[in-house]
């Protein structure tokens, strides 16, 4: 039996979704536990960047059975695939930040936006991370990302096909 150790969907051709792209219902049910801002095409931390995590880090501790969600976002230059690659790095500088300071890695999830994800007031608002957290199946993560224009969502718990195939809970809708 095959197994997946980094199980990755990526949406090719968003559909209409209700609610409308960009929507973001994640702030109706969950808190802000950070967000990292990024420079210009980088995706190295900044030095504020072990302070934001701060709240990220406690929670987690404290709510082994949430999920955080990083949602990776970057300004609208750059091609489409450059910046998807780049808002996958940005989530993983996140990530390795969270697993050094005691975050299991199972317990973090991607959502990447790249330059599709909802717009800010300026570029230098749009490159970041934001972190919140979940207890929702990853099927509600995933509809979440992909209602909000996000082209991809990762996370690292193993799981077999059968797994994913015979879960009570579809893996994803779409």
């Amino acid at each position: 039996m095959k197994t997946l150790t980094t199980l990755s969907i990526v949406l090719g051709v968003l559909a209409a979704v209700p609610g409308g792209a960009g929507a973001d219902r994640r702030a109706e049910s969950s808190p802000v536990l950070g967000e990292v801002k990024f420079r210009f095409d980088s995706a190295a931390l900044p030095a504020s960047a072990p302070q934001r995590l701060d709240g990220a880090v406690r929670f987690a501790t404290a709510h082994p059975g949430h999920r955080i969600v990083l949602d990776a976002h970057c300004d609208p230059i750059g091609t489409s695939p450059y910046n998807v690659g780049l808002a996958i790095r940005r989530a993983e500088s996140v990530r390795a930040q969270l697993v050094a300071r005691g975050v299991p890695a199972d317990q973090i999830v991607f959502a990447i936006y790249g330059k599709d994800g909802a717009r800010r007031a300026s570029y230098a608002e749009d490159r970041r991370v934001t972190l919140w957290p979940t207890r929702e199946p990853l099927a509600a993560v995933i509809d979440h990302t992909f209602a909000g224009k996000g082209t991809s969502v990762t996370w690292n718990k193993p799981l077999t096909t059968a797994q994913v195939e015979s879960a009570p809970q579809p893996v994803a809708s779409r």
